[in-house]
């Protein structure tokens, strides 16, 4: 398949598209929950309600105080707008690169700078959530944190070994 610069541009944007489908559940899921702003998906992930209260679903069952949801919930919000910032710089180096591909003044370099601002759109999203989530972690007690380090390793179970019905059979 001889690759022309539409492939390529092709190519590229859906490189780009799968490595922020890929980061945001995989760094969500690294602490265990999503962090959108009241966005629940079609799969149910989000934040539910928990004493009045949008709650990452991961601290469900971690019989946290009011002060504690308090302190969560302000997390949370004040995260809001960081996301949705770098989410438009993302979008914004998305739509400038589809863009340059069309463009008479085209060159690999523009558009390596185009790429490299939606992977740093991308990895600075990726940190603001973990900057969250340690706060978040923060908030809780000793015993809510092992609570919550128990049900991880219930979750992930044993790292690195492939459940028994995907083990392919020996040869």
């Amino acid at each position: 398949m001889k690759t022309t610069p539409r492939t390529n541009t092709h190519l590229k944007r859906f490189l780009i598209a799968a490595s922020v489908a890929l980061a945001i559940p995989l760094s969500a899921a690294a602490f265990g929950g999503h962090h959108g702003c009241g966005h629940d998906g079609a799969a149910g992930h989000g934040h539910h309600m928990m004493g009045g209260n949008m709650m990452p679903p991961h601290l469900h069952g971690l019989n946290l105080t009011e002060v504690q949801q308090d302190k969560v919930f302000e997390i949370m919000h004040a995260q809001a707008p960081v996301m949705r910032e770098k989410a438009k710089a993302l979008r914004k180096a998305e739509a400038d690169l589809q863009a340059l591909t069309a463009a008479p003044d085209y060159s690999e370099a523009k558009a390596r700078g185009l790429a490299d601002a939606a992977a740093k759109a991308m990895s600075d999203m990726t940190l603001a959530r973990a900057q969250a989530d340690r706060q978040v972690f923060d908030v809780l007690t000793p015993e809510q944190r092992k609570q919550l380090a128990e049900r991880k390793a219930e979750r992930d179970g044993p790292r690195g070994k492939a459940p028994e019905s995907r083990t392919p059979p020996a040869r």
